[in-house]
């Protein structure tokens, strides 16, 4: 018997020889890389080829196209994701149209006739429609090139039909959350209607009963994603999510992920909504008059904070730019008092720089209160969850491949206390966990008493905190 064990060579061979095998159990230095997949659940409509609960692993802004239909919620999710990261590896799985669903409908209803040439300029979901007016135009002819223009826009997630100057906008998707697609004239400063013209928008509404993520979940399996963004925010859905991605975190799974949604509406809306959620697996980005839609907004964060969150799950999101959200107008914007108490509804906040950039301010969960209703900030902030999720991945990934077909004796848990405590100190160094002392005065390893092939494990690691305020006193003289 030897004090190491061979995997390839025989040990009662007779034949004269020198042989020798390679081995990679330590091949590989350091902390793993982490993964990083996202999902994208959305809408699909029936031109699609990929039927409703197919997962897919799409390449291009144009597979989602084909895939589950132009203009479909889900396809323009797909494109706001390359949008911000054309690397990004990328997931789908779409949900039909509840078979009672009811689509939201819109109007924008026009007086005229136009006394001089201009451009009438609309936004419909933060795309930019230009309509070219003639003096002498009437409402009936502008509507009629309002609603000519929406068709050169297939991706749009609307159709448009024009009848005595009211032009008519319908959602492709049904359900609610066509409701929270955005129509306005004007968006950008210097925009203003042509002379003799006037327009009245009335903004989407009517939308009901989305489908649910059942089959979705169940489709799934077992396939890890290290963050979803849903474009189905009802709450519904959301429980739906955050119970499957409960069990996803406990440990007979250990597949953990994320969940991103996005919220459209007032302060009061938002903050009423947030309130009633507690849930420290998903986190709703809310903002009031946003072109961008809710689904979108919630890809665009969600594949930013992928990017992000892979390179350091420590370093907080705050100041991260998103690319592709339109920016809400000034006077829509939330002000750093309703900011605050946004965050203390569970909802998550950004901020817009004076050109118009959008950037995560605090991205936190929507996990609000404990089993005892008490209030608990234990899973508050994104970067406490993910970096957590990391321990468990690296650790999972040392002892397995430091130990693998290992006897259990007693002196093996010196070697796997030793390779526990190298491994802390990695995260130290990383900035993953702070207190490596304090951290190696509460390791416990022993073995189990009933199960004698378990070894147990108490770690106890302090997570680094990110640092988001600061606070000073200036004591000045004269």
């Amino acid at each position: 018997m030897s004090s190491f064990s061979f995997d390839q060579i025989p040990s009662n061979q007779r034949l004269p020889s020198a042989r020798a095998e390679f081995s990679n159990n330590n091949a590989l230095q350091g902390l793993p890389p982490a993964a990083s997949k996202v999902l994208l659940i959305g809408q699909r409509l029936t031109p699609g080829t990929v039927p409703a609960s197919t997962l897919r692993r799409v390449l291009t802004a144009d597979q989602g196209v084909v895939w589950f239909g132009r203009g479909s919620q889900l396809a323009r999710m797909i494109a706001a994701a390359f949008a911000v990261d054309p690397l990004v590896e990328l997931w789908a799985i779409a949900i039909d149209n509840h078979g009672g669903g009811v689509a939201a409908t819109g109007t924008i209803t026009l007086t005229g006739p136009a006394t001089a040439n201009g451009t009438l300029s609309l936004m419909i979901a933060g795309t930019h429609l230009q309509v070219g007016v003639t003096a002498g135009d009437t409402a009936t002819a502008v509507a009629a090139a309002i609603a000519a223009a929406v068709a050169l826009k297939p991706d749009l997630p609307v159709v448009a039909a024009a009848a005595a100057g009211v032009v008519t906008f319908t959602a492709v998707n049904r359900g609610s959350v066509g409701n929270d697609i955005d129509i306005r004239q004007n968006h950008y400063d210097g925009e203003v209607i042509p002379a003799g013209l006037t327009s009245t928008i009335i903004g989407m509404a009517g939308g009901a009963t989305n489908g649910d993520i059942v089959g979705i979940v169940a489709s799934l399996g077992d396939e890890q994603f290290q963050h979803i963004a849903t474009g189905l925010n009802d709450a519904t859905n959301l429980t739906l999510l955050g119970a499957e991605l409960a069990t996803r975190w406990g440990p007979m799974r250990q597949i953990e992920g994320h969940a991103w949604a996005g919220m459209a509406g007032s302060f009061a809306t938002l903050a009423s909504f947030g309130a009633t959620r507690n849930d420290p697996h998903v986190t709703l980005v809310g903002g009031f008059r946003v072109p961008t839609p809710p689904a979108e907004l919630a890809t665009a964060f969600a594949v930013m904070a992928a990017q992000e969150l892979t390179k350091d799950p420590a370093k907080p999101l705050s100041t991260v730019v998103v690319p592709g959200v339109v920016a809400p107008r000034i006077e829509h914007r939330f002000l750093d008092t309703e900011r605050e108490l946004l965050l203390r509804d569970g909802i998550s906040t950004f901020t817009t720089s004076s050109s118009g950039e959008v950037a995560m301010e605090r991205m936190i969960t929507t996990y609000q209160t404990n089993s005892l209703a008490l209030e608990d900030v234990s899973y508050l902030d994104v970067n406490t969850l993910a970096t957590l999720g990391y321990y468990r991945f690296s650790w999972r990934a040392r002892m397995r491949t430091k130990f693998p077909r290992a006897k259990l004796t007693d002196d093996i848990i010196t070697a796997v206390r030793a390779e526990t405590i190298a491994l802390a100190r990695e995260w130290e160094e990383e900035g993953l966990m702070e207190d490596v002392d304090g951290f190696i005065a509460g390791l416990i390893i022993e073995r189990d008493t009933a199960n004698r092939t378990q070894l147990n494990f108490k770690l106890t690691p302090d997570v680094v905190n990110g640092l988001l305020q600061f606070a000073a006193r200036i004591e000045f003289k004269l």
